[in-house]
């Protein structure tokens, strides 16, 4: 693992138009791993790259960050185990992010979900909904109130577009072409290059191939 950690490393360090990509190259293998169900990775990464980090707190604040949202699409039983492999969270990082005390705060996070529903699907925004209303009424205000609104829309620690492509990477390894379009297409509405989605795309493949050569996947 250690020699897949440098080459990735060694790769996002390198010139290149996926900017956005190669700054979250390890949050994105983090996903990868979380998703794939290889937590203890998780913990040989963190090791790998905090001595590396120019501002600790920021990176383990930003993995935390990214790992968490990955609930909205890989469940929380997984994040649980791929966030217990970092260090425990101390001083101001204790303090909960999403705050829910007041009934404004709410609503301001559902505007927000709804917001980025719009901006990731655009014309498209009223077919996918209706979609997930005709499978289930209780799917799409879910999905609005309860994962884009309090989670995925938060941009305190990771922006759009960096949890566009936490979004992508997670259903990249999940096999699920149908979201994977739409999320692919969601990621360049929000400002993502397709040069960051072929990076995506690598960093996922370079995984995939580590695990199943050690007939893990």
């Amino acid at each position: 693992m250690k020699e897949i950690l440098t080459q990735l490393e060694a790769s996002a360090a390198k010139p290149s138009e996926a900017t956005t990509a190669n700054e979250i190259w390890y949050i994105l293998a983090a996903v990868v791993m979380s998703t794939l169900g290889k937590f203890s990775d998780i913990g040989l990464l963190y090791s790998e790259i905090v001595d590396h980090a120019s501002d600790k707190e920021t990176m383990i604040r930003r993995l935390r960050e990214g790992l968490f949202k990955t609930f909205a699409i890989v469940g929380y039983p997984r994040v649980i185990n791929a966030l217990q492999q970092l260090p425990p969270v101390e001083g101001d990082d204790a303090d909960i992010l999403r705050k829910e005390d007041t009934w404004e705060a709410i609503l301001d996070q559902r505007q927000r979900g709804r917001s980025l529903f719009d901006a990731i699907y655009e014309r498209h925004s009223a077919r996918v909904e209706n979609q997930m209303h005709a499978a289930y009424p209780d799917l799409a205000q879910a999905a609005i109130h309860h994962l884009y609104g309090p989670v995925l829309s938060d941009t305190t620690v990771i922006s759009s577009c960096e949890t566009s492509l936490i979004v992508v990477a997670c259903l990249t390894v999940m096999d699920m072409p149908a979201q994977l379009k739409g999320h692919r297409y969601g990621a360049l509405h929000l400002g993502a290059t397709q040069k960051d989605l072929d990076r995506v795309q690598e960093i996922a493949q370079i995984l995939q191939t580590h695990y199943s050569n050690r007939g893990g996947v």
